[in-house]
């Protein structure tokens, strides 16, 4: 394990040191051409490169002494967290306070490490959308917003992806068959576990509602569809089918019911008479 660390803490300083280095690239608000270019040159990603370059300016030499001299170990993860810009264009940790903090209880308590899950929720934030869709990441979209109280899930989507509508439908839909899937697995919430026709009925029922409130939310009023004569028809036909197929189940719910309370059936009767 020390060894590991080791190779980890080395892996921290190079990353840090390397955005040290893209700060000597290209001046403050300088053109994006040279520093792309210079990125290419040494094979790195200009997306993760500004990732560094960033990190390593929030993360000034006086911080990483601190984290040295802590005996604490504290990933690049955890430091590009501190480092990342709140909705008010400021860093979520400015000059690493929450994470000295941090360092010194896990000192006095003689922790071996700040983790990443933790310093999140000392800064009260969520994982960085890009984190989540990495493929190496330990925890995915799905486990992530899986995870979360229904009430929170929506706020959390409408907060991850908020100016990315494709990519929040996306999600949304992984959600929706997630839900379908569970709801499967444990069998539909308005019958039993018997495997006869009625339990495949309700079964199917509950697929059809999942169905339907994907494809409303596929098609909201505000996408603006604007229909031919021949497509006008064709969803007409559809609607005629589909009012059937809603009478159909009302009587087929209706009639168990009835059957259900025969005795209260009857006494409607007599009074009626």
């Amino acid at each position: 394990m020390r060894e590991g660390r080791r190779l980890m803490n080395e892996g921290c300083e190079n990353r840090l040191v390397i955005g040290d280095k893209l700060l000597t690239v290209t001046a403050p608000g300088g053109p994006d051409s040279a520093f792309d270019q210079y990125c290419d040159e040494i094979s790195l990603n200009p997306k993760t490169a500004r990732q560094y370059r960033h990190t390593a300016r929030m993360c000034t030499p006086p911080v990483r002494q601190v984290v040295a001299d802590s005996g604490v170990h504290v990933s690049y993860s955890a430091l590009r967290e501190g480092a990342r810009l709140a909705p008010s264009g400021k860093p979520y940790d400015e000059d690493y306070r929450t994470l000295r903090s941090l360092l010194k209880e896990a000192s006095e308590a003689g922790a071996s490490r700040v983790s990443v899950p933790q310093y999140r929720r000392a800064l009260g934030i969520s994982p960085a959308l890009q984190d989540l869709l990495d493929p190496g990441s330990d925890m995915s979209v799905s486990d992530y917003l899986g995870a979360l109280p229904p009430a929170e899930r929506d706020k959390v989507l409408r907060d991850l992806v908020e100016d990315d509508a494709k990519v929040h439908d996306a999600i949304k839909r992984v959600m929706d068959e997630k839900r379908r899937r569970d709801r499967e697995t444990r069998g539909p919430e308005c019958g039993g576990d018997k495997p006869d026709k009625a339990h495949a009925l309700a079964r199917d029922l509950v697929r059809m509602r999942d169905q339907a409130t994907a494809f409303m939310n596929r098609y909201p009023p505000s996408a603006g569809v604007v229909f031919t004569g021949e497509q006008r028809a064709a969803c007409t036909e559809a609607l005629g089918t589909l009012e059937v197929l809603a009478t159909w189940i009302r009587v087929r719910i209706a009639s168990q019911t009835t059957a259900a309370c025969p005795d209260r059936a009857e006494d409607r009767n007599l009074v009626t008479l």
